[in-house]
């Protein structure tokens, strides 16, 4: 079947469910996250990757230069390398140094084409590049993870997981500017049949890339300190060089992302709730394969949580916690294979029971449903080429627009806004920082512009007025008479058309947690090791577990990277 004919043959979860920071608080990466379908499709589709330079001094200062044949397309990353004194390093985006800064672009590096990206691509936000430059990035070392691996392999060994803690990784990266900025590509530039022509798929590319690099660098420094120590140095291992992903980290300038692009919040939640229902609504024998996988799957959940115990989870769900509740889910499983003698709805039930325990146990385990079907992986791709928002209908009749006010945002109004704490904060652009902030309301200076994410309140308001409005007048007619709600009535009509487009929340609220909505979107890239450093922002480990390029060069992805787990020895 396909996903439109699952769309229509299963019911899927209401928005009120699906959009709740509740909800969201336990989102995982699935086989459909942005990072795993990227080397899915190089895979499968005969990607090429190659070293071509590797312009290194004994500290890993220079250039290197990665070439990729991405289906007959020659794309090229070059990064400038340095080394930072540890107090120059920050994951701040108005941080004006790093130890790595890189670039995708299309086509060859001519020695013109290198000197203008040596000159611009160093100074990131500063500098401008030509449009066949697709991706922007920088990253810095993590000096204590780097080093150590570093002395490690120089001393002829592999790490030790204990010293690594719960997320592996060698660099943090801190941006990856795309679509326009600073003179980058277009995104509507990128043809219809280019393997990059996928949101997001340049960016997970140009990240797998320097992770890639971050394991050549540690291995280049490793062989300068064993040549100067008179020692010989070894390489990572497969299943270390496996293990280890990208740091990130992100912070507030995520939130109104999806709030200003309800298209892609709901395109992202149906290619978690399309193929999520395709599983559930399914009956299974006792001895169905499916059942065994997902036996297989919630023990290795278990493994994979159980060694992530000391990473910081608040306000999240202790791991612990998480595992006893996975636990009780396989325990019911296995009852079902032992003792069940008729094919039974048992994924559902143990989906409504997940549900009942905690955002992260219902969130892991539709994860590990999704998991079972590949039919839909190709299919899942053209979900998320959305064809952006419907033009605005001022001819539309008062009626029809308070219809969708009372189908679409009945959750709005559950809001007192003459609360105060309803209103505690507003959103708007920090020139200090260069992206978006929040900040209590009673210290907004005068004359200071409100981002416009406070869509409950605008909706209340609208909704208010309309009420008094002759309703056979149409929308043009009203807003004469109140011009202030043109915001609110577009975007009422801008989301008619989407199932999931508008999350069900009060960003300006006291009580609203943006870490619910960073780590939903950073599920949909991929990520993982969800860890909160305060109430705004968490960092977070991307393609641990994933393939290398050797492995992408030999056409071989397992794809089964949902529940990374560390290293038990050398292979």
């Amino acid at each position: 079947m396909t996903l439109q004919d699952e769309r229509t043959s299963n019911q899927l979860r209401a928005p009120e469910e699906v959009l709740s920071s509740g909800d969201m608080n336990g989102a995982w990466a699935t086989r459909h996250s942005f990072a795993r379908s990227m080397l899915r499709r190089a895979a499968a589709r005969g990607w090429s990757v190659a070293r071509t330079r590797m312009e290194l001094d004994p500290a890993a200062r220079g250039t290197a230069v990665y070439t990729v044949d991405a289906e007959g397309r020659q794309l090229t990353f070059v990064a400038f390398c340095r080394t930072l004194e540890e107090s120059e390093r920050t994951d701040r985006v108005i941080a004006d140094a790093w130890d790595v800064t890189a670039a995708l672009i299309e086509g060859s590096l001519t020695p013109e084409r290198e000197a203008e990206l040596r000159l611009n691509v160093p100074v990131q936000e500063r500098g401008r590049v030509d449009p066949d430059t697709i991706i922007l990035t920088r990253a810095n070392r993590s000096a204590r993870f780097f080093d150590y691996v570093s002395d490690c392999l120089a001393s002829g060994s592999q790490p030790d997981v204990g010293a690594i803690g719960p997320s592996p990784y060698l660099i943090r990266s801190t941006a990856f500017y795309g679509n326009g900025k600073f003179g980058l590509k277009e995104f509507t530039d990128i043809a219809a049949d280019h393997p990059l022509a996928v949101p997001y798929r340049s960016q997970m590319l140009t990240a797998w890339l320097l992770r890639e690099l971050s394991m050549d660098m540690v291995e280049h420094v490793a062989r300068a300190k064993a040549a100067a120590a008179g020692t010989k140095a070894v390489p990572l291992d497969a299943a270390w060089s496996r293990y280890l992903g990208l740091g990130n980290a992100t912070g507030l300038g995520m939130v109104p992302f999806v709030i200003n692009h309800p298209d892609y919040l709901d395109a992202w939640c149906r290619l978690r709730e399309i193929p999520l229902a395709a599983g559930l609504g399914r009956d299974y024998a006792p001895d169905h394969p499916d059942v065994a996988r997902v036996a297989e799957l919630l023990a290795k959940a278990d493994r994979h949580l159980e060694e992530k115990h000391a990473l910081h989870t608040t306000p999240f769900l202790a791991t612990d916690t998480v595992r006893t509740q996975l636990q009780q889910l396989l325990e019911d499983l296995r009852s079902h294979q032992a003792s069940a003698t008729e094919p039974a709805p048992v994924l559902a039930r143990l989906h409504e029971k997940a549900a009942g325990l905690s955002a992260e146990a219902r969130g892991i385990f539709a994860s590990i449903v999704i998991e079972l079907r590949a039919d839909f992986d190709e299919a899942a791709e053209s979900l998320l080429r959305v064809d952006g928002a419907a033009p605005f209908e001022p001819a539309m009749p008062c009626r029809e627009l308070k219809g969708l006010l009372e189908t679409n945002y009945a959750w709005a109004r559950g809001y007192d806004f003459t609360d105060p704490e309803r209103t505690r904060y507003y959103w708007f652009s920090s020139a200090a920082n260069e992206e978006p902030r929040r900040a209590l309301r009673v210290t907004r200076p005068a004359g200071t512009a409100e981002h416009c994410t406070d869509i409950a309140r605008r909706v209340n308001a609208l909704a208010a007025d309309l009420g008094q409005f002759p309703p056979h007048r149409s929308i043009a007619d009203f807003l004469l008479v109140h011009p202030g709600h043109r915001f609110a009535a577009a975007r009422v009509q801008q989301t008619r058309h989407y199932l999931y487009g508008e999350l069900q929340d009060n960003l300006i609220d006291g009580e609203f947690l943006p870490l619910s909505t960073q780590r939903f979107q950073l599920a949909s890239y991929g990520m993982n090791n969800f860890s909160p450093q305060s109430t705004d922002w968490l960092r977070v480990t991307l393609f641990s577990g994933a393939p290398r390029a050797e492995d992408i060069n030999h056409g071989m992805d397992d794809d089964d990277w949902l529940f990374p787990t560390a290293p038990t020895g050398p292979e």
